[in-house]
């Protein structure tokens, strides 16, 4: 009877230990992505994504969209503004061979548009930013043309033999398409997506 006790003693002490190095080791990496994002380090965040998406987009043309986003096309220019993230950590899953784990974050970026709206098309974007960017919190300055977007976002953390067991990203997207294309079915239902 010594020895089980002893024995689940360890076991639990092993896991609280794996756990909090997981956790830690995420929480480093989930840092280091914002950063680079928030710095614009194109490169940075094409290292932190989960790369079996470059299966379905290549790297470089996934720089090629995040820097027409973010400097700007003939229409628009999206900012993220640094804001406290505030990451709220979900339990990290083992499913199959990949540690997995849902984090959310606070997400605040401004929408400015090259030409002055109209009311009525003001209203109607705040309505489209509302239901695809899924929140309420959403303004428009006239002055600036600039819709400015606040939301709680949620990234999926992933670590596996394709990440090297190192934390890899990807931004969890309204319809899931995404994600069912990246992630087995196993994962999608484990993970509620």
């Amino acid at each position: 009877m010594k020895k089980q006790i002893i024995f689940l003693l360890a076991c639990i002490l092993f896991t609280t230990i794996s756990f909090s190095q997981d956790l830690n080791a995420l929480k480093a990496e989930i840092q280091k992505t914002y950063d680079a994002t928030i710095a614009l380090n194109y490169d940075k965040i094409l290292d932190y994504t989960y790369p079996k998406l470059y299966k379905f987009i290549p790297r470089d043309k996934m720089k090629e969209a995040l820097i027409a986003t973010f400097n700007g096309t003939d229409e628009m220019k999206v900012k993220i503004l640094a804001v406290d993230p505030n990451f709220n950590y979900g339990e990290i899953k083992t499913i199959d061979d990949q540690k997995i784990c849902l984090v959310k974050h606070n997400l605040s970026m401004e929408l400015t548009l090259k030409e002055t709206l109209e009311e009525e098309d003001v209203e109607m974007m705040i309505d489209l930013l509302k239901s695809t960017m899924e929140t309420e919190d959403i303004t428009f300055d006239k002055e600036k043309t600039t819709f400015k977007i606040n939301k709680i976002a949620t990234m999926i953390a992933i670590s596996d033999e394709l990440t090297n067991n190192q934390w890899r990203f990807l931004n969890k997207d309204k319809e899931n398409k995404l994600m069912a294309m990246l992630l087995n079915k196993k994962v999608v239902k484990e993970l509620g997506l």
